[in-house]
């Protein structure tokens, strides 16, 4: 039988999600919601944190942008071909909701005595005033490779090897090899160099 912060925890996903993003879309599996947009992909995750329980339950809001080519390039480890559900750790572009409202990494606790409608009317601000107008912003390959443009790699969470896959896989050499030479100046350990290489040969980059 779930405890009272899981049944308040469970109205927070539905009512400050759900029923907001199924309307646009989103698929929802678990605490996860997909958006497939052409040849590019809007997830909301939903985080509990380890560090809780069944009675007290902390949870924040990872968002991200799915880039089909890049997944392809470095996560298709058994080439089964594109996810239906991809995960949000695996995507280009990773923000979390106290990036986009720029401020300190942003949790939220549900407990017993938890105001739950004052919780769910915090996460429908999330989504209308922060999530919902970034994502608009990043719908599309072309915006999201604009977007790459302004973005270094702390902003993103992302692997550094990202921006030289993605520039690499659209054909935009220059920049490619650009983010191939920083790589190789950062005297990077003998594994990570094999690594860059690779994709360096790949590209076209080496010298």
């Amino acid at each position: 039988m779930k405890t009272i912060s899981e049944l308040k925890f469970d109205k927070t996903i539905k009512e400050g999600f759900h029923e907001i993003l199924k309307p646009l879309g989103f698929k929802k599996k678990a605490n996860n919601f997909y958006l497939k947009l052409g040849n590019i992909g809007q997830i909301i995750n939903v985080q509990k944190s380890q560090f809780g329980d069944k009675h007290s339950i902390r949870f924040t809001i990872n968002t991200g942008i799915f880039v089909p080519e890049y997944w392809l390039a470095f996560y298709n480890y058994s080439n089964k071909g594109l996810p239906d559900y991809p995960k949000e750790p695996e995507c280009l572009i990773r923000k979390r909701i106290g990036d986009l409202r720029k401020q300190h990494d942003t949790w939220y606790d549900i407990e017993e005595q938890t105001d739950e409608q004052q919780l769910i009317n915090e996460m429908k601000k999330n989504l209308t005033n922060f999530i919902l107008p970034y994502f608009d912003r990043l719908n599309s390959t072309k915006k999201m490779l604009q977007e790459l443009d302004k973005l270094d790699k702390a902003d993103m969470r992302m692997t550094p090897l990202g921006k030289l896959i993605v520039y690499g896989e659209f054909k935009q050499f220059d920049k490619a090899k650009r983010e191939y030479e920083g790589l190789l100046s950062d005297k990077p350990t003998p594994p990570f160099l094999i690594t860059i290489r690779e994709y360096g040969q790949k590209y076209g980059l080496e010298k």
